[in-house]
């Protein structure tokens, strides 16, 4: 990837541009922003999920992704940030599938319906992962440092310690979020992990192209215990499609967010080029 540039449109009827909208979720509104592309005609498109509370909206990389092409849709989940009801796991996988659903109704911007990939950090990992397993519109997938929250069972007797610092997390995001505590979301995520746990769904991961970054100094969902059960899993599903990388960094790439957004750029940009190459690579996996 070439080094960052900017180019200028001046008063183009076909300029980049940003969108406040307001979905229709099953609790209320889901307050969503749009990054629209620069150009006529349609943009592979791109849904960000991002953690939990959502303090890191990696606003960056959808920057990023518009300059490369590409439609962003971000937004916060029920109960976040304003958006309408109360906030759950499940809930959370609800909201992705309301976003995913407005992008595939939408007549007025311009999405290309059949290039739709998501990308997920943290929490959103987990929420894209879900999304990208279940939902066949969704074309590609990455992952970043992502949070596989229905491992937390596991966690209690493979790394103490992770199992101590991840109920932290959602302890101390609870207070950002409405009708939940730090323990009603690790009885969710106990009770569901059967169902929430990515390997769970390495199957049907296995069948699309997947995208998994860790950071090897990441303390609050080390790859050891987030990324690799996942991609053993779906190894196993003889999932070839599947790339793991991993950065020397934290879990919010602090000090590897150009290296992050350029990897996950060029990967989103190479399966945006050859939709019917993969097509036919998932076709021969069903």
């Amino acid at each position: 990837m070439k080094k960052p540039f900017e180019l200028h449109y001046g008063n183009s009827p076909h300029r980049p541009d940003l969108h406040g909208i307001l979905l229709s979720g099953q609790r209320g509104k889901l307050l969503a922003t749009l990054y629209t592309a620069a150009g006529a005609g349609q943009h592979p498109t791109v849904l960000l999920f991002h953690g939990i509370p959502g303090c890191e909206q990696n606003l960056d990389l959808a920057q990023t992704l518009r300059r490369a092409g590409f439609h962003v849709l971000t937004f916060h989940y029920s109960g976040c940030w304003g958006s309408d009801g109360n906030y759950a796991l499940a809930h959370n996988l609800e909201d992705a599938n309301t976003a995913l659903d407005f992008i595939l109704k939408d007549r007025i911007y311009d999405f290309d319906k059949n290039r739709i990939y998501g990308v997920g950090h943290s929490l959103g990992g987990f929420v894209c992962g879900q999304l990208a397993a279940h939902r066949p519109e969704i074309r590609g997938a990455v992952l970043l440092a992502p949070c596989d929250v229905g491992r937390l069972p596991q966690l209690a007797g493979e790394d103490t310690g992770g199992y101590q610092t991840l109920l932290e997390i959602l302890n101390a995001a609870a207070p950002w979020l409405t009708g939940v505590t730090g323990e009603s979301l690790r009885q969710e995520a106990v009770i569901h992990s059967e169902t929430f746990r990515l390997e769970c769904v390495a199957d049907q991961l296995a069948k699309k192209p997947l995208l998994c970054i860790g950071g090897t100094l990441d303390i609050h969902t080390p790859p050891a215990y987030h990324c690799e059960p996942v991609e053993q899993a779906i190894r196993t599903a003889d999932g070839s499609l599947l790339r793991s990388v991993r950065y020397p960094t934290d879990h919010f790439f602090a000090d590897y967010r150009l290296t992050m957004a350029e990897t996950v750029t060029d990967y989103l940009t190479e399966l945006a080029r050859e939709p019917s190459l993969q097509e036919g690579k998932e076709s021969l996996r069903k």
